[in-house]
């Protein structure tokens, strides 16, 4: 075969190739797409979005529609939009050659709920994130109440684990601390129900069993205290009775101090 020959074939190849993909391409933004099938993982079954929500909420912000075709949607912008979405911790937005389109989501997995002192309420999640309660369900975590006031939903706790300044002043990334090992140890979720922040920012818990105050001061030897605690009730007040006591104090680092009722 000439040169020119074998030359002439491969550019009249990659024309037709071009030409064909020009044709699909055009063909795919004129497709109609319609609405996305919108899939959503959650944590032990706490659906704080629903399917239906994220859906009115791309609605009303115009970015998906029944009769919108493929050109008309961005779909890096939608992704951003629903990453953004203070109940939201991944998000994953594709189609498909066929016309289809997805929402893949994983929601955010409270751990406690905080009732604060101007009256409002918020959860704080697993990874350290505040997020809004939700009128599509209540999580039963632990509570908090007291001397809080977390309304600011873009404050995360490893923000302020590396600032010094913020370490100073906030009190999110103690309670974290807290809340977090009690989640993690089966024996301490079934029994601390709730989190009390006095007046001199010092945690207090109450337990499900007993009319007790656990007095647990600051957030310093969290392990140790908790430590302490479960031996107390393991070995300590098993023998003593529940109803003997109305505070147990294990603030210091070697000892438990009760307090028996008049």
């Amino acid at each position: 075969m000439k040169p020119w020959v074998k030359y002439l074939f491969w550019f009249c190849f990659v024309m037709a190739v071009l030409i064909s993909s020009s044709f699909v391409n055009s063909s795919q933004n004129e497709k109609v797409v319609g609405m996305p099938d919108i899939n959503i993982e959650v944590s032990k079954d706490m659906l704080f979005l629903t399917e239906e929500e994220v859906e009115n909420r791309l609605v009303l912000r115009n970015m998906i529609g029944e009769d919108k075709v493929y050109e008309e949607m961005d779909l890096a912008e939608i992704e951003q939009f629903i990453t953004e979405m203070p109940e939201v911790k991944e998000v994953e937005v594709f189609s498909y050659i066929s016309g289809k389109w997805s929402i893949d989501l994983v929601l955010r997995q409270p751990i406690a709920r905080i009732f604060n002192i101007d009256g409002s309420t918020c959860y704080l999640d697993k990874d350290g994130t505040l997020m809004p309660w939700s009128p599509n369900y209540t999580a039963y975590v632990i509570t908090v109440t007291g001397n809080i006031n977390e309304t600011d939903y873009t404050k995360n706790v490893d923000n302020i684990i590396n600032n010094d300044s913020l370490k100073t002043i906030e009190i999110l990334d103690d309670l974290y601390d807290i809340t977090s090992y009690v989640c993690s140890d089966e024996f301490l979720s079934a029994q601390i129900t709730q989190i009390h922040i006095n007046g001199y920012n010092e945690f207090e818990l109450i337990p499900r069993v007993g009319d007790q105050r656990i007095l647990f001061g600051d957030a310093n030897y969290v392990a140790g205290k908790f430590k302490k605690l479960e031996y107390f009730y393991q070995e300590g007040i098993s023998r003593a009775g529940w109803e003997n006591y109305d505070t147990i104090n294990i603030m210091y680092k070697s000892q438990v101090v009760c307090s028996k009722r008049n």
